[in-house]
């Protein structure tokens, strides 16, 4: 008998993400997303709905990079129902910009997924970063 629990599936799948995203690998990042995905970026628009979104949204930040895109979780939270899920950690995104600056910061990410056809995928997906309410610019600075 399997014993992997499904919070472990989901934090495979947020590994596995990870790794690939290093690699740019377009295609296997989206195929951890559902089709109908809305998403809630730091950039406009305010929402983004359906993989092609994704897709898109991938595309332009991977030109901004000159280096790999390296990731880590810490603080991660995962809830499973039986065909529903989420969870909310937070994230950093380090390496260097196609302007040769190193980039360095975490955020806030929240995940909802849905297990369709028996595989977790993500349905729903909000990165944020607190705002400095005097400046209103964003607290890139922040660390765990």
């Amino acid at each position: 008998m399997n014993n992997f629990s499904e919070q472990d599936k989901i934090k495979t799948l947020l590994n596995d993400k990870m790794k690939v995203l290093y690699d740019r690998k377009l295609e296997s990042i989206l195929a951890m997303y559902s089709e109908d995905v809305v998403t809630f970026d730091f950039k406009a628009p305010l929402i983004n709905k359906g993989i092609d979104a994704v897709k898109k949204r991938l595309q332009e930040w991977f030109t901004t990079y000159k280096t790999a895109i390296s990731q880590e979780i810490k603080m991660l939270e995962i809830t499973v129902a039986e065909d529903a899920a989420f969870s909310h950690c937070l994230t950093r995104t380090y390496g260097t910009s196609s302007n040769n600056e190193k980039q360095d910061m975490w955020y806030r990410t929240t995940n909802g997924f849905k297990k369709i056809n028996g595989k977790w995928l993500i349905t729903h997906e909000h990165v944020s970063d607190p705002v400095d309410m005097e400046t209103g610019k964003a607290m890139f600075d922040l660390k765990p």
